[in-house]
């Protein structure tokens, strides 16, 4: 009997203090190594900062900050992830600070899986969950954590 699996390619992203997620193959532009960044005052610790690219000034998201509190890395390594929260509307850039540099990774729907209890703190920008070497890799709905819904919502709670 032939199972039929879809196999996607993926990024996996470390951001440190244990905290890895995925974004889909197409969503990750560059990566960028020691980039200049510039900090903003009066916005929240998990977006302080961010970075001109390509004529463009783009936030820089410090994943762990924003889920633990803390900042666990320096701004060595970034990644540029673009996404669309509209097909209608050109596409946006972003960038993330990451541990180290992102990988490339192959994920099949055998692999999906649920978010565990202790990590539901991804849980409100996830789009769905799989398992790799044997611990839950969420993957970031970027659009949502990029939306104004969102960080008005986070804002509102500083």
């Amino acid at each position: 009997m032939t199972t039929n699996t879809t196999n996607s390619k993926a990024w996996l992203l470390d951001f440190g203090n244990g905290l890895q997620a995925a974004v889909g193959y197409n969503e990750m532009w560059q990566i960028l190594m020691s980039p200049k960044v510039f900090e903003i005052p009066c916005t929240p610790k998990y977006c302080h900062k961010v970075l001109v690219f390509e004529d463009r000034i783009l936030p820089l998201l410090d994943i762990s900050y924003l889920l633990i509190g803390k900042k666990s890395i320096t701004d060595d390594v970034i990644g540029i992830a673009l996404y669309q929260d509209d097909p209608n509307k050109p596409v946006n850039y972003a960038g993330f600070n990451c541990a180290s540099i992102p990988r490339t990774i192959n994920v099949s729907d055998d692999q999906m899986c649920e978010l565990p209890s202790e990590q539901q703190y991804w849980e409100t920008f996830s789009l769905s969950c799989f398992s790799l070497e044997n611990k839950a890799i969420p993957i970031i709905n970027l659009a949502h954590i990029f939306s104004l819904e969102f960080n008005s919502g986070i804002f509102n709670a500083f």
